[in-house]
């Protein structure tokens, strides 16, 4: 009677024991489903407590079901027990599927709407170890006190403590990741230009502050290779960097480095009208050498250079003659002076070899059979070769490149320098288009526009119309797509499709009247298309008959 007994207890703690392990295993298959619903109700889990949370989870699920086997499945066969393996690891990991599938997106970042916005994404340390709070507060200081310097057109704010940008990745030299996450803050929170730093403190307690500039690629539509970060110049503070007067004297220097990164944005913004010979004038103001005791810091006086060269360039191709060859020095004179070590040093590279390819076109600024200089060319079309393969280079530079390339190869073919073998279309296929690389879309465009020239050029009017109508697709520019639309138009009715040339005349004529809004076109200049596609149409009318 006692041995019945004790086998009965047994029997019952065995029970007892089984019942509690499959509820722990449960349980623990259930936990991220659990998180799911702690995240729902707003309290949203960073991802390392996450991760330990579903770990702990694993941890104990697999002694439970190691448990359950081992007591219930032990008499069992093999595949028995392997079938209950997989089917415990099934539901554990469909829970966590789950949680991820349906795991609430993080909430969406403030939205500025101001003329000239400003965000200050924060400083990230060099090593790692300084308090984040503490960054994330200067962060904040900096935008209040910046927010009161500013125009009221501008509005700052900080994301410190809200965005998190790989910032550190800033003192390497491949930054793709941090410029593709950068330009997604920025379209997502309209900011026309993103400011942050790097941040070290060496053992004896000095401070070193990198501050860094980013700028958007719709900023500069017509030179997107100069978007991205920019480093400025270090600024020492010699207290410590989370003792109060470190932190008051940080705040004063950067306090005092918002003027010229003010004026900065204005040129910018200015460029981005249409205006490119005022926004040289306030560039030449920050290179002025009475203000470059003040500039420094966000604006590196070598992206000044820069972005005044490409102003002086976009001025010289509207010109003609002297005036023309002096802006385009005037750009190559900038383009030098900017030291190869900088982070805009490979940007200028770029930028003087197109600018020696302007130059080459000769006084009739066409490709046109002995007006060009073709050794300069030659040398030209080899260096910007050898810039597209160049993995140092940005990809949105690389890209540029090929599409420079593309132009000297189409100059250099009509100028009847070299044959046709194909190289423009080989070029003008490598520009393709990738959302996560910000301005090569609007490049694609201009590299399909290349294409429908060259194929007009040697008198394939349907490849040509094809080309633009791609050009077409992808382009945001209204100038261009201005001058686009009328290309499509005059090629569609020297091949008689009165309907279309008469569709995209008046497409070319919306684009202009956007332009003229946005300040990138004159009512002369609308009038003047006005009577050139009356003309054009008129002529085919006439050539074509009128029904057509």
């Amino acid at each position: 009677m006692p041995e019945h007994s004790t086998d009965a207890s047994a029997d019952g703690e065995n029970s007892v024991s089984l019942w509690l392990w499959s509820l722990l295993g449960v349980f623990a298959a259930c936990m991220p489903c659990a998180l799911l619903v702690v995240e729902k109700s707003g309290s949203a889990l960073p991802p390392v407590p996450l991760a330990l949370a579903i770990l702990a989870a694993l941890a104990g699920y697999v002694v439970a079901v190691r448990v359950v086997v081992a007591e219930k499945f032990a008499q069992r066969s093999r595949w028995s027990r392997i079938l209950v393996w997989l089917a415990a690891a099934g539901l554990f990991f469909g829970s966590v599927a789950a949680l991820f599938a349906f795991r609430p997106p993080p909430p969406p970042l403030h939205r500025m709407s101001g003329v000239r916005d400003v965000a200050v994404v924060g400083f990230a340390g060099y090593n790692g170890h300084q308090d984040k709070r503490v960054l994330s507060d200067v962060a904040a200081d900096f935008a209040h006190a910046m927010a009161g310097r500013l125009p009221s057109a501008t509005a700052v704010r900080s994301y410190a403590g809200e965005a998190s940008l790989p910032l550190a990745d800033l003192q390497g030299t491949r930054r793709s990741g941090l410029e593709r996450k950068t330009a997604k803050f920025a379209d997502e929170t309209n900011a026309e230009i993103v400011v942050g730093g790097l941040v070290s403190t060496d053992p004896a307690g000095q401070t070193t502050l990198r501050p860094a500039v980013f700028v958007r690629a719709d900023q500069v539509p017509d030179a997107p290779e100069l978007t991205g970060w920019f480093l400025g110049r270090p600024l020492l503070i010699p207290s410590g960097w989370e003792s109060a007067q470190g932190r008051a004297q940080l705040s004063a220097e950067l306090t005092r480095l918002i003027s010229p990164l003010a004026t900065f944005v204005d040129a910018l913004d200015t460029w981005r009208t249409g205006s490119p010979a005022k926004a040289a004038r306030i560039l030449q103001g920050l290179l002025d050498p009475k203000q470059q005791s003040s500039t420094g810091g966000f604006v590196p006086p070598d992206l000044i250079r820069l972005f005044h060269g490409h102003a002086a360039e976009m001025q010289a191709i509207g010109e003609t003659g002297p005036v023309r060859q002096k802006l385009l020095e005037a750009a190559r004179a900038d383009y030098r002076a900017i030291s190869r070590d900088s982070p805009a040093g490979r940007r200028a590279e770029l930028s003087l070899q197109f600018n020696t390819y302007l130059r080459a076109l000769g006084p009739t600024h066409q490709c046109q059979p002995g007006t060009v200089q073709a050794g300069e060319l030659a040398q030209v079309a080899q260096a910007l070769h050898a810039i597209g393969k160049n993995p140092k280079f940005t990809e949105v530079g690389r890209l540029k490149a090929t599409l420079n390339l593309a132009q000297v190869e189409t100059c250099r073919i009509t100028a009847r320098l070299v044959r046709d073998d194909g190289r423009v279309e080989r070029a003008v296929a490598a520009v393709r288009p990738d959302p996560d690389i910000p301005g090569s879309v609007e490049l694609h465009a201009l590299a399909e526009s290349i294409a429908a020239t060259h194929a007009a050029g040697q008198g394939d009017l349907a490849a040509a119309i094809r080309h633009i109508q791609v050009a077409v697709k992808y382009g945001r520019d209204p100038g261009h797509r201005a001058t686009w639309h009328g290309l499509l138009a005059r090629w569609s009715l020297d091949r008689c499709d009165l309907r279309t040339g008469r569709t995209a005349q008046q497409d070319a004529l919306i684009q202009l009247a956007a332009a003229e809004q946005a300040g990138r076109a004159s009512t002369e200049r609308i009038r003047k298309y006005e009577q050139l596609f009356d003309e054009e149409l008129r002529q085919a009318e006439k050539r074509c008959g009128a029904a057509r």
